[in-house]
């Protein structure tokens, strides 16, 4: 499994009123406030971990709102991963289910204003054991920064603008965003994941981003120094950077690791799929889409009792933790009015 470090940074932009990037770690969604900067760092040794940055759109109360529904989404969907693993890991069908139940949620709970755009753009890592699953919709960004190379893991700067426009829960569209990139790929000592808000990298050279990732300091001030970099560019937007360094590895079976030569890049648009090899990716990227594999229809009454049973178990958890704080509580005071009449 791996071992990482991990470090979110986020700002305000000075042309904003309310911070909608979020970012996840430890289980947890920040910033705390909506407003100003927020930093967090931790380490991991989990078999699974997930990080996930959103971006939203529509303005405060809307776009931040829906950025935190994403993420709520996204950690109920890794509570249930075992059912995804046949044995497998089927990552393409966790992302269908997690696309499908984010725009679902935050359609049902957030009204845009004056019926404009809104909803949330977001970069998803999942680690599983010792490979990376990433994730992006929208105009969220994730890089890799592999041997001082820094690369685009799940699509090129091109592609990007043409994958901006979708978002989850955007509600001028009548469907749930089909316009999606999926990567996965075996980690490597020394990786750094870096999943970002659209504000982070706006104006920022990908040449000095490199640079900066490149520096011997230690790995939390690099990636401050490259959050002061960017800003230095331009702070207008919000800016979100959360990064994910693999410290070690303990490796699986040989048969359990996926060769280099197996990556692949999977970019599905319009319900039609094109598969991206390392290897050929210049031939790829001009080839023809194909259709995807047929999969069963899924059956969204059983996801539907999965996401309300995993409900009902945090909410008897959180009762119970209540109950017994409010007995710890009336404890003490029993014993402080004991103490006072017996003086």
């Amino acid at each position: 499994m791996a071992r990482t470090l991990v470090i979110g940074l986020t700002e305000s932009g000075t042309k904003t009123t309310v911070n909608e990037d979020t970012f996840s770690l430890g289980g947890r969604v920040y910033p705390d406030m909506i407003t100003g900067s927020e930093e967090r760092s931790a380490k991991s040794q989990d078999y699974t971990q997930l990080y996930v940055v959103t971006e939203g759109h529509g303005g405060s109360g809307v776009g931040d709102l829906a950025g935190r529904l994403v993420q709520r989404t996204a950690m109920d969907l890794v509570d249930l991963i075992g059912s995804y693993k046949q044995p497998e890991f089927d990552f393409q069908k966790f992302c269908r289910d997690l696309i499908k139940e984010a725009h679902a949620r935050v359609t049902r709970q957030i009204k845009p204003r004056d019926n404009g755009f809104s909803g949330a753009s977001m970069a998803l890592l999942l680690i599983d054991s010792n490979v990376a699953h990433l994730l992006n919709i929208g105009d969220t960004k994730i890089h890799l920064f592999r041997n001082n190379k820094l690369m685009f893991p799940t699509c090129s700067p091109g592609e990007q603008e043409d994958m901006a426009e979708w978002v989850i829960g955007d509600m001028t569209r009548s469907e749930s965003p089909n316009a999606i990139t999926i990567k996965q790929f075996t980690l490597r000592s020394g990786d750094i994941i870096l999943l970002s808000s659209k504000g982070f990298c706006k104006d920022y050279p990908e040449q000095q981003f490199a640079s900066d990732l490149a520096s011997p300091d230690a790995f939390a001030a690099t990636i401050r120094q490259a959050q002061i970099h960017s800003r230095q560019f331009n702070d207008a937007a919000n800016g979100t950077i959360l990064a994910v360094k693999v410290r070690d590895l303990e490796l699986t079976e040989p048969g359990d690791r996926i060769p280099e030569s197996e990556v692949r890049r999977a970019i599905y648009h319009n319900g039609n799929t094109s598969i991206l090899t390392e290897e050929n990716r210049a031939v790829a990227n001009g080839g023809a889409a194909v259709e995807p594999p047929s999969r069963p229809p899924e059956d969204e009454a059983d996801m539907k009792q999965k996401f309300k049973k995993e409900r009902r178990r945090r909410n008897a958890k959180t009762f119970f933790l209540f109950l017994f704080l409010g007995f710890l509580v009336g404890l003490a005071i029993i014993f402080i009015l004991w103490y006072f009449i017996l003086s």
